[in-house]
């Protein structure tokens, strides 16, 4: 169980401490400089930093990387001047190349080692992903100059041009607490991890990455501390009698003294730590010291959801480190009930070029692989529905629509059934997951003669596609397919609603 979610943890991680912001996020502190966030234009910035008395160390936090001539230049100044570099948390695409400008390069210890890495690729069109092979041979130069005789010309070679698109990455990890991970490269964003390319016997050290490999102490300032947050949401409701709190919820929800003693030894358990519970009479789900608090919240609740023995139960996150989170459910499911009772039935069929596309593509099976792709326009025997006509169901008492990827902004009236659209490569661990998936339907009371609809977030998520055909397979009469998702909604200027979770997949 632990090893089918873990693979899933890995592919939103970035997306959860990704920052929000459009412009890198530049402060200077005594005699650091702190970056985070996306690359832009933001030259003028780094000069007025670097411009401060005393400065001689830059610390990028947790950055996806952005403009390639923003990166170089800033990598520049980073050599010229002579200033240290460090990376705290993540660090890709022009972040990397900014960092390779430090004349001693190291890894903090600011973040986890799962959240702690560099990752490097060539460059790519930023609106389009298109691979720009041309201005590769730029990028290599510099990365050349900076490693200097530790640099691994087939190593980088593979990291630049060895792309199908623009989420193609080398990742490489704090070479301490991550020693036991190898660097992989993975072609694309969409590659399973098991099809990556593993670099056995290298690591950020030897490869030339860091010129050292003891982790620097970084304290972070409090603007480029990784939000604490949970679905979304930023946890405020701190639990004033945590001991009171634990005991009512081991006496009102533990079948045996041994959930009872976890539950109580909760608070004495490493962060990220999160209970969730069954809304069945009893039930618990545990999760200790995961990457994130959204990450544990999730974790939580699929251990509640799915136990040896037990049918498939819909959960709720209890608690996060020391926060109430109870409370998040009845506001989604109150702001659900308001958007659906003002919910106006827009004028138009189809919104976002929802209909369009796909026409020489087939759905043959379900998807494993390239996830985010276009599907087809039609799925046999399912029907796919626009817009309007999910507006006008939605106004039917007891229609049914789930959410098979989002858990933060969803449609209003929907259900979350995380990673229903997922599909294992092995036979029985793909039996095992239908297994969860019919289970999970069979306790949100689905009747199998009324009409089911699933989405994700657009004609280019095969999530829904494969969560749809799933459920006809599993004898769903009524199967309908909301092929546009998220974005032909938004398209339309209908409201988006906070999501929770009660139920995950896989």
């Amino acid at each position: 169980m632990r090893r089918w979610f873990s693979a899933w943890a890995a592919s939103v991680l970035c997306v959860l401490m990704s920052p929000v912001a459009l412009a890198m996020t530049v402060e200077v502190h005594g005699n650091q400089v702190f970056a985070t966030g996306p690359v832009e234009d933001d030259l003028r910035k780094f000069e007025e930093a670097f411009a401060k008395p005393g400065v001689d160390t830059v610390v990028f936090v947790n950055s996806p990387g952005g403009d390639l001539w923003t990166g170089l230049r800033v990598g520049r100044m980073i050599a010229d001047k002579g200033l240290k570099t460090v990376i705290a948390g993540f660090c890709n695409s022009a972040c990397s190349i900014m960092f390779m400008g430090g004349k001693q390069r190291s890894f903090a210890d600011a973040l986890r080692p799962a959240q702690t890495m560099i990752g490097i690729h060539g460059a790519h069109d930023k609106d389009t992903k298109q691979v720009h092979p041309v201005m590769q041979p730029q990028i290599y130069a510099f990365y050349k100059q900076h490693i200097g005789e530790k640099f691994n010309p087939e190593v980088m070679n593979q990291a630049l041009y060895d792309m199908d698109d623009a989420g193609s990455l080398l990742r490489i990890f704090d070479p301490v607490r991550s020693s036991k991970t190898a660097p992989y490269h993975c072609k694309s964003s969409q590659t399973p991890r098991d099809k990556c390319t593993k670099l056995d016997g290298k690591d950020a050290v030897n490869l030339g990455i860091v010129t050292q490999a003891e982790l620097v102490k970084v304290s972070l300032p409090t603007a480029f501390k990784p939000a604490n947050t949970v679905f979304g949401r930023e946890l405020t409701a701190d639990i004033s009698d945590l001991p009171s709190a634990l005991r009512e919820l081991a006496n009102s929800k533990c079948p045996i003294e041994q959930c009872k003693e976890r539950v109580l030894k909760f608070a004495e358990q490493r962060e990220n730590r999160s209970l969730a519970s069954a809304l069945t009479p009893t039930g618990i789900g545990f999760a200790i010291n995961a990457d994130t608090p959204s990450l544990a919240a999730i974790r939580s609740i699929y251990g509640c959801n799915h136990v040896a023995s037990v049918p498939a139960r819909l959960c709720e996150a209890k608690i996060v480190n020391g926060f109430d989170v109870s409370h998040l459910y009845a506001q989604s499911d109150a702001a659900h009930a308001k958007a659906l009772a003002e919910l106006q039935i827009p004028t138009d069929k189809f919104y976002g070029n929802e209909e369009f596309g796909g026409n020489f593509t087939k759905a043959d099976g379900l998807r494993r692989e390239k996830l985010s792709d276009m599907t087809p326009q039609s799925l046999e025997g399912i029907k796919t529905i626009g817009t309007q006509e999910l507006a006008r169901n939605l106004k039917q008492e007891g229609f049914m629509l789930f959410d098979v990827m989002g858990f933060v902004d969803t449609i209003p009236g929907s259900k979350s059934l995380l990673n229903a659209g997922m599909v294992r490569e092995a036979a029985k661990d793909d039996e095992l997951l239908e297994k969860r998936i019919e289970g999970l339907l069979l306790a949100m009371q689905v009747d199998k003669s009324k009409p089911v609809t699933f989405f994700c977030t657009s004609r280019n998520c095969w999530l829904s596609a494969n969560a749809a055909m799933r459920a006809k397979k599993l004898g769903y009469t009524q199967v309908l397919w909301y092929r546009g998702g998220i974005e032909s909604w938004k398209a339309a200027g209908l409201p988006l609603v906070p999501g929770v979770i009660r139920a995950i997949a896989n």
